[in-house]
């Protein structure tokens, strides 16, 4: 029993370890610009009639040299009112390209947003891509420190931090789960092991973006932004992950319980692509639950008090990190309840995993 406890705690803090020496790593200092470049920031929009106008006033205040970027707008066979909205922010926007996607293509890896993301960079002029989401609040820095790390000829792919517009509990809860999937991610680059990304925050070198031929050659994935990673990661590209809140991006929680799930259930399903990555994090997952619940169930109190510290102060440690990098203060308190209710999300994974039907943007996919 008590070797079975003591294996069970050592996967776990070894898992723990792993993180948290990953996010200790320094990511390299900036090289300096000789010449600024001209970059394209690729914004897909599928029903985005409510968002477009705050997404695109933010990027247009971005302290970056005016004539050193265009934004270009997919509109994205939107069904509401995005494509009017569009053109009246594209008038008084000047560097605003409306770009509209009306049918979907016959080519198996162009469905949804990697199809809007190709149909932007088909037509985008810069040599770095700046990538966001029409739901998305951008840092005013957060052009000019996405785009730095280009300076050094090794970088293809820079990853910022994506945080959650705050104003009820349940939107907190969403943005520490954020912090803590991306403080993974993060690290798992820094130790050399690509985990994850998130698409509403990336930048790509256009260069190497076309020598990898683009989200026409990447096999599609509803996580498309975790597969152009795994393809820059096995074409030996260099990767950097910024956390940074001058980096930062914010979006929109999900509103109810059912859309929060739904994406969830997406995060699941493209996440299998990780492979033995994705067995090894669920096998660790699940040896702590083994110990806990065993601990549980022989009264064994020390033990199941062991069993929650490690997970609290462990995966607390390792999410304050990022919450004193990025300032994120206000969510601070809520960290430790967020850790159990986040436990206890976990038991609910697995069967996330058997449904391979996925709905989103009011679309219906098959991972």
């Amino acid at each position: 029993m008590f070797t079975l406890l003591i294996i069970s705690a050592t996967i776990y803090a070894a898992r723990l370890a792993f993180f948290l020496i990953g996010q200790a790593r320094p990511t390299q200092q900036r090289v300096v610009w000789k010449n600024v470049p001209f970059v394209s920031i690729i914004v897909p929009a599928r029903n985005e009639e409510a968002n477009l106008e705050r997404c695109l006033t933010a990027l247009c205040a971005s302290e970056y040299p005016a004539d050193k970027y265009e934004i270009l707008v997919v509109n994205d066979r939107s069904d509401d009112a995005t494509e009017q909205v569009l053109q009246e922010l594209s008038a008084r926007l000047p560097r605003v390209r409306p770009l509209h996607r009306r049918d979907t293509l016959d080519h198996p890896n162009l469905k949804g947003k990697p199809g809007a993301l190709q149909h932007g960079i088909d037509n985008a002029k810069g040599s770095v891509y700046v990538l966001t989401d029409a739901d998305c609040l951008v840092h005013p820095l957060w052009l000019d420190t996405m785009v730095a790390p280009f300076a050094d000829d090794t970088v293809s792919l820079v990853c910022g931090f994506t945080v959650i517009r705050l104003r009820r509990l349940f939107d907190i809860l969403q943005d520490i789960e954020w912090l803590y999937t991306q403080t993974m991610a993060r690290a798992g680059i820094q130790n050399g092991v690509p985990l994850g990304c998130f698409g509403n925050n990336m930048a790509i070198r256009a260069e190497t973006y076309q020598e990898l031929g683009g989200y026409s050659a990447i096999e599609f994935s509803i996580t498309e932004d975790l597969a152009l990673l795994q393809a820059m990661s096995k074409a030996g590209k260099g990767v950097r992950y910024l956390c940074d809140e001058r980096a930062t991006v914010e979006t929109l929680p999900c509103v109810t319980v059912g859309e929060y799930l739904r994406q969830k259930h997406r995060w699941v399903r493209g996440g299998m692509a990780l492979g033995s990555k994705a067995v090894a994090f669920v096998i660790s997952g699940a040896t702590y639950w083994v110990g806990l619940v065993a601990s549980i169930l022989n009264h064994e109190w020390f033990w199941a008090g062991g069993f929650l510290l490690l997970r609290i102060v462990g995966d607390g440690l390792l999410i304050t990190t990022s919450v004193a990098r990025l300032r994120r203060w206000k969510v601070f308190p809520a960290v430790a309840p967020s850790i159990v209710a986040l436990l206890l999300l976990e038991l609910l994974l697995p069967f996330m995993t058997l449904r391979k039907r996925i709905v989103w943007k009011n679309q219906v996919f098959r991972q």
